[in-house]
């Protein structure tokens, strides 16, 4: 008997029965990044493109969901789109590599917008989560990295897909629905890294996963695409000439890539912490007070591309700006949200480092890689040298970091109790997603 479908095969791992019972570390991990999804959109629900997007949504009428860090309520797929867009807008979020993709802030709105209409805990949606993510680093994997080298943000390409087939799993659809729910998601993929240092960079993710919701809500009534996407239909030759397909269905179930998550410590592009972590660390070894006469800095290949803003304008373009960062880094010792605040950017401080630094681009480091050599006015030169920047799995951030950054992240929100309440995401069982939402949809002051 021939094989089934692609599509089928993979939306069959997405309503597999068995993965109600995940392993406990998996289950763990999905916890991790729930936590760190839900901090992150807090602090960026008072960004300036999450409020223009929520004006919007406020035109269109009210709904049965609510919106991180607001008082305001949509309907479940607008829900999606806020939540995503607030969850990645201080790009603050998640990343897994080497694809840098940011898989939960597309698929955790999502399936909280469901979950909290359906009346579901935490433990109903970490199954879905599980899978959701699972397919959506598989997807990425399978056309890295010609899908960036076309110009394709990959997960505005594949966080559709992923999370149509997990809003699939928590509805109860067959297999039938939910590979017409990938598929009708697919048809709406979409995603530019263009639009990097734009407001429309969080809109590529907070898309995705309101594409994949409302794609299993058609499914759901009948709505049909193309019934195996992911194999006759081509889907992924479209990002790359020969996408690996085989690393789409080999160890499903077994090797599960939320294991391999990152989180960030610094709210910018994740290419750019080895570095800032190695100009803190020169910093502290050498003292903040000694004049600076030289900052070489060299990175790789993928960090001066997608990085490379030498003169950023505005808080959005700074966060893909290396000099930028490392100035930060320097004179801070830190690179906090507070260094994106639109009257931080032109900062002289700040301007004075960065005529200091210099880049070189090197094919050899890798992107969780980073060199830093400082000249001094004295004449002496430091070295430092940072083979794996924190948050990535080599220098994995623990729970308490975590329920750190979470706490800070509610409190730039405007929302107490982080401790509390990240504890109680991180490991209390059968927590509603409502009780969840009434902690964390409304900022302090209209509590």
């Amino acid at each position: 008997m021939s094989a089934a479908p692609l599509t089928r095969r993979l939306a069959g791992f997405a309503l597999d029965p068995a993965y109600r019972c995940l392993p406990d570390e998996v289950a763990h991990a999905v916890r991790r990044a729930m936590l760190d999804s839900l901090g992150v959109a807090v602090a960026g629900a008072r960004h300036e493109a999450t409020k223009i997007a929520a004006t919007m949504v406020e035109s269109l009428g009210a709904g049965e969901c609510r919106l991180i860090g607001s008082s305001q309520r949509t309907d479940p797929v607008n829900a999606a789109l806020l939540n995503g867009i607030a969850a990645h807008v201080l790009d603050w979020d998640d990343t897994i590599l080497p694809t840098r993709a940011h898989l939960s802030a597309a698929l955790l709105p999502a399936l909280f917008a469901l979950g909290e209409r359906e009346g579901w805990t935490l433990d109903d949606i970490v199954p879905a989560f599980a899978v959701g993510f699972e397919l959506q680093a598989r997807m990425n994997a399978a056309v890295y990295p010609a899908i960036h080298l076309r110009g394709w943000q990959g997960t505005g390409i594949v966080g559709g897909v992923g999370t149509a087939a997990a809003a699939a799993r928590m509805m109860g659809l067959d297999a039938d629905r939910t590979c017409h729910a990938m598929g009708l998601a697919a048809t709406n993929a979409s995603g530019l890294i263009a639009t990097f240092g734009s407001m429309a960079k969080p809109l590529n993710i907070g898309r995705a996963g309101a594409s994949g919701l409302q794609s299993a809500l058609l499914a759901a009534l009948g709505y049909t695409s193309h019934a195996d996407i992911l194999g006759a239909g081509r889907f992924l030759e479209l990002y790359d000439e020969a996408p690996r397909h085989d690393g789409l269905v080999e160890g499903l179930g077994r090797d599960w890539a939320i294991l391999r998550n990152g989180y960030k410590p610094y709210p910018c592009g994740f290419v750019a912490h080895a570095m800032i972590d190695a100009v803190r660390d020169l910093r502290a070894r050498v003292g903040a007070a000694r004049p600076l006469a030289r900052l070489d800095l060299r990175l790789s290949t993928e960090s001066t591309q997608l990085m490379g803003n030498a003169d950023p304008g505005n808080e959005l373009e700074a966060k893909f700006s290396l000099v930028y960062e490392a100035a930060v880094a320097w004179i801070d010792g830190h690179v906090t949200p507070a260094a994106f605040e639109p009257e931080a950017v032109r900062d002289p401080r700040y301007r004075s480092v960065m005529a200091l630094t210099r880049i070189v681009a090197s094919p050899e480091v890798a992107q969780h890689e980073a060199f830093v050599e400082a000249a001094f006015a004295d004449g002496a030169v430091e070295r430092l040298h940072v083979a794996h920047a924190r948050g990535t799995p080599a220098r994995p951030l623990t729970d308490g970091d975590l329920l750190e950054k979470f706490v800070a992240a509610l409190t730039l929100g405007g929302i107490a109790g982080g401790e509390r309440l990240g504890k109680m995401i991180l490991s209390e069982p059968r927590v509603p997603i409502a009780t969840l939402m009434d902690e964390l949809s409304r900022p302090a002051g209209e509590r």
